[in-house]
């Protein structure tokens, strides 16, 4: 462990680590990636839809000049071009994109519980963090405060879910595929309803959008590095080896439970 290099500071833009740290910042940023591409493929298709949409158009333009100028063109399509359109247009799976975005809360909260404990075993850390106190104390310091931004954006909602809230919601959606009562769930472009509904109702009646989860998140990865980073310079400063003993363990659960993505080219049959 001593020979070991484990620099981990954080300048509020980008993160200076040193390379035998360098699977924990890869771990990250790989599920973040799968997270924004799950949540905006929605608004892929649906701008792959329009620009159909305007080729389509384009192309009856040119069909008529061509009528116009006697040019003789025939081509025939498997399908009217119009039905394509209505393929790029899918249901939003709203409820399964909470129910990923929950997954990625609790691998923060196993991350964090490894720090925090120096304990690397994958199955250890999934027994103990069933424990209300640990998700608990997570939401509370990390998703549900004032120091994350959605909350520094969100002040009058912050103060209206709890924990308990999130927790409820998690387990409805995990086990039943439903939302539970406390906490509903919303489509962000309702935000506008949704908050005078909240207000009318005096917060009897709450949403939270997978928009909204998704920013709580990202706030809670952001106060974790925070912490690691001051965590790092104190160490630095005292000349001490506790942050040492801390990210290493981090390092070893991801490097033993963190998944291993096979590309196809890494496939040679």
């Amino acid at each position: 462990m001593e020979s070991k290099s484990t620099h981990f500071i954080f300048d509020g833009e980008k993160i200076i680590i040193s390379p035998n740290l360098r699977p924990i910042v890869d771990f990250l940023q790989e599920i973040e990636k799968e997270i924004e591409s799950f949540l905006g493929f929605n608004k892929k298709l649906e701008s792959i839809r329009k620009q159909h949409l305007e080729t389509l158009k384009l192309v009856e333009i040119l069909a008529k000049k061509l009528k116009e100028n006697s040019i003789d063109f025939s081509f025939t399509l498997s399908e009217q071009p119009a039905s394509i359109a209505d393929k790029l247009r899918l249901y939003r799976p709203i409820r399964s994109e909470m129910i990923v975005l929950f997954a990625y809360l609790e691998t923060l909260i196993r991350l964090n519980f490894a720090y925090e404990n120096k304990i690397d075993d994958g199955e250890k850390i999934r027994k103990l963090t069933l424990n209300q106190s640990v998700w608990k104390s997570f939401y509370n310091n990390f998703c549900l405060t004032e120091n994350n931004p959605w909350g520094q954006q969100n002040l009058e909602r912050l103060k209206h879910i709890n924990a308990q809230d999130l927790k409820y919601l998690r387990n409805s959606l995990t086990h039943f595929f439903s939302v539970d009562k406390c906490l509903g769930v919303s489509y962000a472009i309702l935000d506008t309803k949704s908050r005078k509904l909240e207000q009318k109702t005096n917060f009897k009646a709450k949403f939270i959008s997978p928009e909204d989860l998704y920013e709580i998140i990202r706030g809670s990865a952001l106060l974790m590095i925070k912490k690691w980073n001051d965590d790092c310079r104190k160490s630095l400063a005292s000349n001490s080896i506790e942050f040492k003993e801390r990210i290493l363990t981090v390092n070893s659960l991801i490097k033993k439970s963190g998944p291993v993505i096979i590309k196809n080219k890494q496939v040679n049959i």
